[in-house]
């Protein structure tokens, strides 16, 4: 996310994105880390263990009362900045790893109306250390 300008990131941890006040949810985002499961290879307690971890960011964009479909359009505009922020193999996010898209899991309004709230997923292969 450090490419994508203007993003930051939430008070809040992943479980509870959202909660930051409205003047300055938009463009606040969230990483988790909701499943880690093992790839299929062999696990050594000196080499670690290979994994995939999902990796979950959600984000938040402001919804304008009198354009809301030019706002939904901006929404998934900042969806794939984001995308192309975590996958640009340029960063230090590919130090050992491996990153896959894995899909968008949510793209939604909240009731009022005001906010969109988006999340994308990755699965990232790595090296799990178990010593």
């Amino acid at each position: 996310m450090d490419a994508a300008t203007g993003w930051t990131i939430a008070k809040h941890p992943y479980g509870i994105f959202g909660r930051d006040p409205a003047a300055v949810l938009h463009k606040r985002f969230a990483v988790g880390c909701p499943t880690t499961t093992p790839h299929p290879a062999r696990q050594r307690i000196r080499d670690g263990a290979t994994v995939y971890t999902r990796v979950a960011v959600t984000y938040a964009m402001r919804i304008k009362p009198k354009d809301q479909v030019a706002s939904y359009d901006l929404s998934l505009d900042a969806e794939a900045e984001i995308m192309a922020a975590t996958m640009a193999e340029n960063t230090t996010l590919w130090a050992g790893v491996s990153i896959n898209f894995a899909g968008v899991t949510m793209r939604e309004i909240d009731p009022a109306g005001e906010w969109f709230i988006g999340e994308i997923e990755f699965d990232v292969l790595h090296v799990l250390a178990l010593a």
